[in-house]
């Protein structure tokens, strides 16, 4: 059984981080939720069973329960956890499930006809613990079930940390020669170049379909994009959802979403 061994580290981040309010809190962050809600939404099909992997307090999984899907959702916070339980009390349709990424052996094989996996791959630190939870991903998936995994760029870390929060110096430090941030379990998050991303793909039963710059520049922007009258700021929505596939709008963007189809 394969365990997150940095699962106290991960907790004890989430109990001090307000994730229910995140995708919320801001337009910037609001790009990402109606981005990777538009996809979802756009390979779904009538009467789909879905699994959230790392659905955090809900807000795609209830979301997709109040539309009528069946959903299951699991998270390796347990006040996550608590907090879904404490607002689907009356969503017969909805349930959800303290575990880990690298088991979901309380699944069985090809048990959903799509598997979102919308934040464990934030916080594996190592070759084998990002196969294992892709492989676990897949092997819940039905054949020809879509799968997505929404991964961060390292030039986000640059834009965040580096540069937003002044930690350039402290970034650089962790940096290989390539400008690749290496996986350091304190900071908590990690990091991919988009080609190294899909490399992980390479041996596993799934076909790459695509991948999306959730939050593009809006993100990186903010301060801007906040500041558009209703009319410019649909307009940029537009513009988003238009381009969000193309590589030029990927490096910047502050969460990526790789979606595959499993074989």
């Amino acid at each position: 059984m394969a365990i997150n061994k940095y699962k106290k580290l991960i907790i004890n981040k989430y109990s001090e981080y307000d994730e229910e309010t995140r995708l919320v809190s801001n337009r910037g962050h609001n790009v990402e939720f109606l981005t990777t809600m538009h996809y979802i939404q756009k390979f779904l099909k009538p009467s789909d069973k879905i699994l959230e992997i790392g659905a955090a307090t809900g807000r795609y999984s209830i979301a997709l329960a109040k539309m009528g899907y069946d959903i299951t959702a699991v998270d390796l916070v347990p006040q996550h956890v608590e907090k879904m339980r404490s607002k689907t009390r009356r969503l017969k349709n909805f349930k959800c499930i303290t575990a880990d990424a690298l088991d979901l052996s309380i699944f069985e094989d090809k048990s959903f006809d799509m598997v979102l996996n919308l934040g464990p791959m934030y916080h594996l630190f190592n070759k084998k613990d990002k196969n294992q939870a892709i492989k676990e991903t897949l092997r819940v998936a039905k054949k020809n079930a879509i799968c997505m995994f929404a991964y961060i760029p390292c030039a986000s870390f640059v834009t965040g940390n580096g540069l937003r929060h002044q930690g350039m110096s402290h970034l650089y430090a962790a940096m290989d020669n390539m400008g690749r941030i290496k996986d350091v379990p304190s900071e908590v998050f990690t990091c991919f170049y988009i080609e190294d991303f899909k490399k992980l793909f390479d041996k596993t039963s799934s076909k790459y379909v695509t991948n999306v710059a959730t939050d593009g520049i809006a993100y990186a922007m903010q301060e801007w994009v906040e500041q558009l009258p209703k009319k410019d700021y649909e307009a940029f929505l537009r513009w988003h959802f238009m381009t969000c596939e193309r590589l030029d709008q990927q490096g910047y963007s502050t969460h990526l979403l790789y979606i595959c189809k499993k074989k």
